[in-house]
């Protein structure tokens, strides 16, 4: 799930109150914690290429998806601030307050809803290493590499002006038709993530967008209101446990590319195998139908869908979720099997 923490939390909080629960594949590697060396130095145009090569003066040189990801998973888990954003999806613009600070290896986020219903998002997290050094707090993949993102192309194309700060975009361009193209415009002081814009045969899909940032170098306290209509506490993850079982069915179709990326038991005693390639998750959740009242239906908010479709040789239904076109999703639906 290539997208900012922010839009993180949106999602997680579009799922509980949509759909219930869900699962994304959420990794970084354990970087270190130095929020005043700058990663990116400031480039002219001029040093950018259509290629996704950029000036070897860069001391990051953002050669390759697997080291844009380092970039913004290193300013990530290193820098405090508070933004301004908007996140524009299905036709509708709204705006939120986001506070990230870090404080004694623990992340905290409060992402405020500024339209509508007062509502707030808490999430804390331990950016704790396992065993092999990597964690899986975070967005981008643990230790990526190209082997795991081979269906995409990086490219970097022009400078530009966002929230008063000077920005590189990147454009991450899929091989096929059968997964979003996206364009990212990270901040070349920090490598923050100001702008990423999802799309699809060239139609905007969502936008999320920093409209003013505050850098912040001291610790700043969050202001969290605790009533019980207004507050949404995202459980910390456990960063190290892969549960594993052995699943009771197959998919039999999914884009090239993708791999399985473990399972685990939801609370209700359901499957979920989970299948990544590299930048985007999918989750196939194995439902059980009660009287047969859980009906065939899709969703999408912004990139993300839902399909649900009913397994006829069984009494159960298969919902994928994920950040893929609907066509996937239906493709993949009608491919899981029992065993």
């Amino acid at each position: 799930m290539p997208k900012h923490l922010l839009l993180t939390l949106i999602l997680l909080f579009i799922a509980v109150n949509s759909y219930g629960e869900q699962t994304a594949l959420v990794e970084k590697k354990h970087l270190s914690n130095d929020s005043a060396r700058p990663l990116i130095k400031p480039v002219n145009e001029s040093t950018l290429t259509t290629q996704s090569k950029l000036n070897s003066s860069i001391p990051v040189a953002i050669d390759s998806l697997a080291s844009l990801f380092k970039v913004m998973a290193e300013a990530n888990r290193s820098i405090d601030f508070h933004s301004l954003m908007t996140y524009e999806a299905n036709g509708f613009i709204t705006t939120y307050r986001l506070a990230h600070n870090i404080k004694d290896n623990v992340v905290e986020e409060q992402l405020i809803f500024m339209d509508g219903p007062r509502r707030q998002v808490v999430r804390r997290q331990k950016l704790n290493a396992c065993l092999n050094g990597e964690t899986r707090w975070g967005l981008w993949p643990t230790n990526p590499s190209d082997n795991t993102l081979t269906a995409y192309t990086l490219k970097s194309s022009k400078s530009e002006r966002i929230a008063d700060r000077e920005a590189i975009v990147f454009e991450i361009l899929p091989k096929d038709n059968l997964r979003y193209a996206y364009q990212y415009s990270i901040d070349k002081e920090t490598g923050l993530l100001l702008r990423a814009v999802t799309y699809h045969d060239s139609v905007i899909i969502e936008r999320l967008q920093t409209v003013a940032i505050d850098l912040l170098y001291a610790d700043t306290a969050l202001d969290i209101t605790d009533e019980p209509d207004y507050l949404w506490r995202v459980p910390e993850a456990e960063p190290c446990h892969t549960q594993q079982f052995e699943p009771a069915w197959k998919v039999s179709w999914l884009p090239e590319g993708f791999v399985s990326g473990g399972n685990r038991i939801t609370t209700q005693g359901e499957q979920v195998l989970m299948f990544t390639d590299g930048l985007v998750s999918i989750s196939v959740f194995i439902i059980g139908r009660s009287n047969n009242k859980l009906k065939k239906a899709t969703a999408q908010h912004g990139a993300t869908v839902v399909v649900i479709s009913s397994e006829p040789s069984s009494d159960k239904s298969i919902a994928i979720v994920g950040e893929v076109p609907i066509e996937t999703a239906r493709r993949i639906a009608v491919s899981v099997k029992p065993i």
